[in-house]
């Protein structure tokens, strides 16, 4: 038990990851024979009231802590990599059903932001993840309201699944799980769509399929309010 606490105590360091506004606080811990990464998003606008309106939803997509717990980036992490080494020294990091958030910065241009927050837990093949898209101006999930003609895109989305031979029911809320795919130049060149099969849940969670548009076919279904910004 004391070598275990020495090593944790030795191993711990932090890096991040930048976009334009956006850093991915990371920290890691070793236990048995390997490292786990513990990482924090933090947002680097100066508009406080927009930034920790969005925390306010992405801190509370999944329950890592005992209790519920929003609160400044740097103190969420140290939060979690406590509770993590207080689990590895007691030996109950699977009993606790631990879980490691990893996030994804996939858009960052003109205050609107793409982010995608996916969960692993700790030595179980269960894993889940979701899409946020947020304007960093007011801190609004913008979601469903990026688009317009929404029903014409939904049927869409569902021709393109019977195309891959998948039938899934398709919900106006399919619309939130997406993420802007940029090439090289970070110009926009497509947007992904994920659908997830939630009527057959598996040990390892809900299957999830993707749905790809060009950018010459999503335009069309853009709302000119942001299609604006993202076409900057």
């Amino acid at each position: 038990m004391t070598s275990k606490f020495i090593t944790l105590i030795l191993i711990f360091f932090s890096i991040s990851v930048n976009s334009q506004n956006l850093k991915i606080l990371r920290d890691s811990v070793f236990v048995d024979s390997g490292f786990l990464v513990i990482e924090e998003l933090k947002i680097n606008s100066n508009i406080e009231k927009a930034n920790n309106k969005i925390y306010s939803i992405t801190q509370s997509t999944y329950e890592i802590f005992e209790k519920p717990f929003v609160g400044k980036p740097e103190q969420r992490i140290k939060m979690k990599k406590d509770t993590i080494s207080n689990r590895i020294l007691k030996n109950t990091l699977r009993e606790a059903n631990s879980g490691f958030e990893h996030y994804e910065i996939y858009y960052d241009q003109n205050n609107i932001i793409n982010i995608s927050i996916a969960i692993q837990s700790y030595e179980s093949p269960w894993e889940a993840i979701h899409y946020y898209c947020f304007d960093l101006n007011n801190g609004q999930r913008v979601g469903i309201n990026l688009f317009v003609a929404q029903q014409s895109l939904l049927k869409k989305i569902e021709k393109k699944l019977k195309d891959q031979e998948i039938e899934l029911a398709i919900k106006p809320n399919n619309l939130l799980n997406f993420k802007i795919i940029t090439d090289k130049n970070k110009n926009i060149s497509g947007i992904d769509f994920s659908i997830f099969d939630t009527k057959n849940y598996r040990n390892s969670g809900y299957e999830e399929f993707t749905v790809h548009f060009e950018w010459k076919e999503i335009e069309k279904y853009i709302s000119p309010i942001f299609k604006k910004r993202l076409s900057k």
